[in-house]
C-alpha cells in the first residue's frame, strides 16, 4: 500500500487521513452522465479513506475502513490505540466504510467507542428486505451485516435529523448516495471542519453539485443534498474532507460567481 497516513493540524484539531485500500484507477465517465463527461480523458486516482480526529479531548474516527487491521495499524503509527477511540462517526454502511468495525469474532474493533449513525440508516439496515437483498451479494456479506446489526444494539447512538451528537460535533443528514447517508461538522476555534463522506467522488461534483452521480442509490435526492452541502461549506468557509477525492481529499469549496470551485489543501 502507498503511504497510508496523512497527518494534519487544523485550528485546534489534530487529524490524520488514513488510506484503507490502495487507490483505484478510475475515470469520471463511470460516474457522470454522457452530457457531463470531460473531453480529452478523465482518469484519476479514486481514494479509499477514513479519518482520525482529536477534537476537544476526544479521539474520533470517521468511518472505519475495509478491515479491522489497517486503520488500527495506522492509528498505532501516530500513537493512538484502538481502545482509546471514543466516537466512531459513520457516514453510511457501504463495505469500505464499515467492514473495519468488527473483529473476526464479531466484537468491536473499537471496544470503548460510541458508534453514531443516522436513524434512517439504522432503520434501513434492520429491515428484513435489506438483509435479503444483501444475500444477492454473497452469504459472507449478508452474514457480516447481520453480525453488525446485532453488535450495534449495545454501542449505538442514533442521529435523527440535524443535531449535535457530541460537544461541538453535528450530524447533518445528506441522503441520496445511499439511504441514510450523513455527514459531520466539527466546530473549531475558527471555521468548521466538514467531513462529507461520499457526497462527492471528485472535485467536479463539488464544483457542479447539480450533476448526478449515476452510482448513487437515489441520484436526484443526492443532487439536492449536495447542493445544500456545497453551499454550506462555501458559506461557512469550512475545511472539507472527502472519502474518495484523490488522497488525502482535503480542501475548501469557494463561491465562484454563480458557481463553486474546489481549492485543494489546507
Amino acid at each position: 500500500m502507498l503511504d497510508n497516513v496523512h497527518r494534519f493540524t487544523y485550528e485546534d484539531i489534530e487529524g490524520a487521513v488514513i488510506r484503507v485500500l490502495d487507490d483505484e484507477e478510475l475515470t469520471l465517465d463511470e460516474f457522470l452522465e454522457p452530457a457531463h463527461r470531460p473531453v480529452g480523458g478523465s482518469a484519476y486516482r479514486f481514494a479509499y479513506t477514513c479519518c482520525y480526529l482529536r477534537h476537544r479531548g476526544k479521539h474520533i474516527l470517521i468511518d472505519a475502513g475495509f478491515d479491522p487491521d489497517t486503520p488500527p495499524g495506522a492509528l498505532e503509527s501516530i500513537g493512538v490505540n484502538a481502545a482509546q477511540i471514543d466516537l466512531v462517526l459513520l457516514t453510511h454502511a457501504d463495505r469500505d466504510h464499515v467492514a473495519g468495525l468488527l473483529m473476526p469474532d464479531g466484537t468491536f474493533t473499537y471496544p470503548n467507542a460510541q458508534h453514531v449513525i443516522g436513524l434512517d440508516l439504522w432503520d434501513h439496515l434492520r429491515r428484513p428486505e435489506t438483509l435479503e437483498a444483501l444475500a444477492q451479494l454473497g452469504e459472507e456479506r449478508q452474514a457480516f451485516y447481520r453480525k453488525l446489526v446485532r453488535a450495534f444494539d449495545s454501542h449505538l447512538q442514533l442521529a435523527d435529523g440535524e443535531k449535535p451528537v457530541a460537544a461541538g460535533i453535528g450530524y447533518i443528514p445528506c441522503p441520496g448516495h445511499r439511504i441514510g447517508h450523513g455527514v459531520y461538522e466539527l466546530q473549531t476555534s475558527g471555521a468548521p471542519l466538514l467531513h462529507t463522506g461520499d457526497a462527492f467522488f471528485h472535485p467536479l461534483f463539488a464544483e457542479h453539485p447539480d450533476w448526478p452521480n449515476v452510482t448513487d442509490s437515489l441520484p436526484d435526492q443526492a443532487v439536492n443534498s449536495r447542493r445544500a452541502l456545497v453551499a454550506r461549506a462555501a458559506d461557512t468557509e469550512a475545511l472539507v474532507l472527502s472519502t474518495h477525492i484523490p488522497f488525502p481529499g482535503i480542501g475548501r469549496i469557494e463561491r465562484d460567481g454563480d458557481g463553486f470551485r474546489w481549492v485543494e489543501g489546507l
